[in-house]
């Protein structure tokens, strides 16, 4: 039987560990002590705490409030803010801020709606700051 944190995730391979569909939210700690000390992955720069896997990213080419940013399919150990309509360089969207689960700091945030059908594709997914984050382990 799943637990209630548990449903609607996805497996990515990693024993034990999982990372919530994007349409369902974020997730916080669940036996990441298993995660691969190989495993290429994005920490929170502040606490490093793991945030997301490097297979999770989409692209490089996105901006954040602080500089380049990059989109993920799914972060882990994270928690969103309130939503609120926040114009972008694409234009109006209803976002959440991200903020890691271990100390709190801001490291980005979830797209929730995307104003045209040629952004909708951002919907569901995730800016990760590189300013707030590091790159750990055999980034390739």
């Amino acid at each position: 039987m799943q637990s209630s944190a548990q449903s609607g995730a996805t497996r990515l391979g990693v024993a034990n560990t999982l990372l919530l569909n994007p349409k369902g939210g974020t997730l916080s700690r669940l036996d990441l002590h298993q995660l691969p000390d190989d495993k290429p992955v994005f920490a929170c720069a502040k606490c490093s705490e793991v945030l997301a896997l490097q297979d999770e990213l989409v692209s490089q080419a996105f901006t954040g409030r602080s500089g380049r940013a990059y989109l993920m399919n799914s972060t882990i150990n994270t928690n969103l803010g309130k939503r609120e309509e926040r114009k972008l360089i694409t234009g109006r969207h209803t976002v959440a801020d991200l903020h890691c689960a271990s100390c709190d700091a801001e490291v980005g945030w979830m797209y929730i709606k995307a104003p045209t059908g040629d952004q909708r594709y951002k919907e569901g997914r995730y800016i990760l700051e590189e300013a707030q984050i590091v790159k750990e382990n055999n980034w390739r």
